[in-house]
């Protein structure tokens, strides 16, 4: 299915090198909403003592961002491809300067709560346009380095939040205290914009022009039965209402993937193409990331916990803390679009082994330092599971996305990021459930013992899932028929 405006299967080197420059720009976009996520949490106490928060609306500001994000990811992949997926970053990246602002300037609690949640809707519709931008734009041989950069800049963002977030809170520029963390993306916002007027170029598909409402309405009934509950259960106790929505959402989902059957069979175009899940690379590449990602977001949650809560440490040194996992992320995420088109599957075997292997070596250091841990004792551990994620994420983004047709690309790349997301929220669960267990009859030191213990297993298991993904067959990669920069 042809493209809209484009520019051929043999660009210049002019179009090719705006093509990199584009894809830089959104990678500043992807950094801003990343770091977003991070650093929120660091400013809660400022937050709750500026605005009178209760409790509950402090968890809700925390929450309500991942949660309105992980609902509006496939919607807005799939906008991209009907809609346009240039126009659609282009309104995701506006719409977040503006909700950044409001959060910036909230006067209460009810403000920034409602502030957080369009941040999310907006990010939601920014951020699939990336991969699938980059699915549409790049040949075969650009794309496993356009994917290693992709990698290497969410995994960095993700762990130098807490940095960024305690340099800023403690820098308290011109004043503004908490709010200078929202704030400080209008200016990054506003220069993403503009370079992404002038760069980007146009792109959707011409089979996706009659968007799925309904699709969209069930979806979002689902995703929210799995992640309202996964988000909040913990910190509420597990109520029973948590475990009622996670049942129900088996039948929400049920209904959902009958109905984009019974779409696709009356030859409307479905919000998720069913034959997307045909394709053994894609369903086997989702599995192993849904489980890889269990193992992530969970694990910087209780490093987070225990160096703070349980050992004192500032918000600045948490961070800087964790700068040898940002270090070992960028150097393999670096290596490893020279090594994706050689292993294929096996650098995610050997990424997701490695990653247990950081997590064993951390486990050590923690043992022996006990009460005296320092972040010297963190340094090895921290860096070979940095490595681990350098080689994992951006190969899954590859490994997914070969053989998806281009039409299908927003589709595609929102669900892969859906997925993701729900690896986080189920890690974040489940290792809550090991840790804070833990932690009520034990130490800190005891309960990050453990939580590491839970991480080395679900990384095992990433590594044995990835056999699921066939090995290339010669030819295997599609060659896009446009640019979309």
């Amino acid at each position: 299915m042809p493209l809209k405006e484009s520019a051929g299967s043999d660009p210049s080197v002019e179009p090719a090198r705006r093509r990199w420059l584009g894809l830089w720009v959104m990678m500043l976009a992807m950094v801003m909403d990343l770091i977003d996520v991070a650093i929120v949490s660091l400013a809660l106490p400022s937050i709750q003592a500026d605005l009178e928060a209760s409790p509950a609306a402090l968890e809700w500001i925390v929450a309500g961002y991942p949660l309105t994000f992980g609902v509006m990811l496939v919607t807005g992949g799939r906008m991209g491809d009907a809609l346009g997926r240039r126009r659609m970053f282009l309104w995701g990246v506006a719409g977040f300067i503006v909700a950044s602002a409001l959060c910036g300037l909230a006067p209460n609690a009810e403000v920034l709560i409602v502030s957080r949640l369009a941040q999310g809707v907006f990010a939601g519709l920014m951020t699939p346009q990336i991969l699938s931008m980059i699915q549409v734009a790049f040949t075969a041989d650009e794309r496993p380095k356009a994917f290693a950069i992709f990698g290497a800049a969410s995994g960095i963002a993700q762990v130098s939040g807490p940095l960024v977030g305690g340099l800023l809170i403690e820098a308290d520029l011109f004043g503004y205290g908490w709010r200078v963390i929202f704030l400080i993306n209008l200016p990054i916002g506003i220069l993403t914009l503009i370079a992404s007027a002038i760069l980007l170029r146009e792109s959707k598909s011409e089979e996706a022009q009659r968007f799925d409402f309904p699709g969209v309405g069930l979806l979002t009934l689902a995703l929210l039965l799995v992640l309202f509950p996964l988000i909040q259960g913990r910190e509420l106790g597990w109520p029973l209402w948590a475990f009622l929505m996670l049942a129900a959402a088996i039948p929400a989902f049920a209904l959902f993937a009958w109905y984009q059957e019974r779409r696709d069979r009356r030859m409307a175009t479905p919000l998720v193409p069913p034959r997307l899940f045909k394709q053994r690379a894609f369903t086997g590449g989702l599995l192993t990331g849904i489980t890889f990602f269990i193992g992530v977001t969970g694990f910087l949650v209780v490093l987070a916990i225990t160096l703070q809560t349980g050992l004192g440490f500032s918000a600045l040194h948490a961070g800087l803390s964790l700068l040898p996992y940002a270090l070992g992320i960028a150097a393999a995420a670096g290596a490893s679009f020279g090594l994706v088109p050689k292993l294929g599957r096996l650098l995610i075997v050997i990424g997701a082994l490695t990653k247990a292997v950081g997590m064993a070596v951390l486990m050590v250091m923690v043992t022996a330092a006990g009460e005296d841990l320092t972040s010297w004792h963190l340094v090895p551990g921290l860096l070979i599971a940095g490595v681990g994620m350098g080689l994992v994420s951006p190969t899954i983004a590859d490994i997914v996305l070969v053989g998806v047709r281009q039409e299908d690309a927003g589709a595609a790349s929102g669900i892969l990021i859906t997925a993701g997301q729900l690896g986080a929220a189920i890690g974040v669960a489940l290792i809550g459930v090991v840790y804070f267990g833990t932690l009520s009859a034990g130490s800190y030191i005891e309960a990050f013992d453990n939580a590491l213990l839970f991480q080395i297993a679900v990384f095992v298991l990433s590594a044995l899932l990835a056999f699921l993904v066939p090995k290339p067959a010669p030819g295997a990669r599609v060659e896009p028929g446009a640019h979309a920069f």
